[in-house]
């Protein structure tokens, strides 16, 4: 996310210009990244993301081992650092994210498996060798903002999360609560006023936050994106109910450098734990892509929903490559 921006959305360059850098970054990829860890993100270096991705509001540190799926991602420029993102292992060697982490990156380095960012000794670090993003991203609407990593090798020992199916709409139902975690910033950021108002500077985490957040209807997340309030112009996003899937709305809220992560439900599983017990699985059925503002009531941030069609169909064509 851009950290200028008042809104936790993509960047803002035309969609002709976002697609033309899409095809420049899948070809700078294939030459940058080594796998390892690269420098490390300061705390005075702040997301270009920043303002476009939600951060967690509100939330609690998550115990260490918990959600390994969680990914941290590093994106660089030309070989210089450019920003952070998080993301979702959704196979050994794929990592999930938004696309407009990966407009204008010629690299990125994973971490999965980390819960705080400080221990070297936490997780597994490996570079990406190429990005897809969806062919249809918009930066100007967020309409299909997935954008897929895939890593220099596999992730071993770490249990993927799982995409929600076609069949799964009854996961989004309304009111049902989700999980939504990430690294982002803490501090909540104000909409709905005059632009000579300054804005709070992020603060991040280093360690992994979390937060419940209700689902709302398409037809609630409609009305509040008109109604929001006086101050937003027809450049603003809208919300697209078959491509999104809105949540929040109680102060509790993803926001800057969470953009990427996921959106996740737990659901009991048969059979899958110690012994044949049942055990829990995670199932993520959006990614964090934009917010107006963060952790202001009522409105809630916006994720891509992963079972629609073309989206899903998009990031299962990209993680088998």
């Amino acid at each position: 996310m851009s950290e200028d921006k008042a809104i936790s959305g993509p960047l803002w360059a035309t969609v002709v210009g976002a697609l033309v850098a899409a095809i420049m970054v899948v070809a700078a990829f294939f030459v940058f990244v080594q796998s390892g860890e690269a420098a490390p993100h300061t705390a005075d270096k702040q997301s270009p993301y920043a303002s476009a991705s939600p951060k967690i509001i509100d939330g609690k540190a998550v115990p260490n081992g918990k959600y390994p799926f969680m990914a941290y991602v590093k994106l660089y420029r030309n070989g210089k650092f450019y920003g952070s993102c998080a993301g979702s292992l959704i196979d050994q060697d794929s990592v999930l994210t938004a696309a407009h982490c990966l407009i204008n990156t010629t690299g990125a380095v994973v971490v999965v498996g980390r819960t705080d960012l400080r221990k070297k000794n936490q997780g597994q670090v490996i570079g990406a060798s190429r990005p897809f993003i969806h062919p249809r991203y918009n930066p100007k609407t967020d309409e299909y903002d997935a954008g897929v990593l895939k890593l220099l090798r596999p992730v071993k020992g770490i249990k993927p999360v799982k995409l929600a199916s076609s069949r799964q709409n009854y996961l989004e139902k309304p009111g049902r609560k989700a999980t939504v975690a990430g690294w982002g910033s803490m501090t909540a950021q104000p909409w709905c006023r005059p632009p000579q108002w300054p804005t709070p500077s992020p603060v991040v985490s280093k360690h992994l936050r979390l937060a419940q957040v209700p689902i709302l209807s398409d037809a609630k997340a409609e009305q509040v994106f008109k109604d929001v309030c006086r101050f937003i112009g027809p450049s603003d996003p809208n919300y697209t109910p078959r491509l999104m899937v809105a949540a929040g709305g109680t102060g509790k809220d993803a926001c800057q450098g969470d953009s990427g992560g996921p959106l996740f439900v737990a659901r009991a599983s048969d059979g899958d734990g110690k012994n044949g017990a049942s055990s829990v699985r995670y199932i993520q059925i959006g990614i964090t892509s934009f917010g107006l503002g963060c952790g202001v009531e009522p409105l809630p941030g916006v994720y891509t929903e992963v079972n629609n069609p073309s989206i899903r169909s998009f990031i299962k064509s990209a993680a088998s490559k």
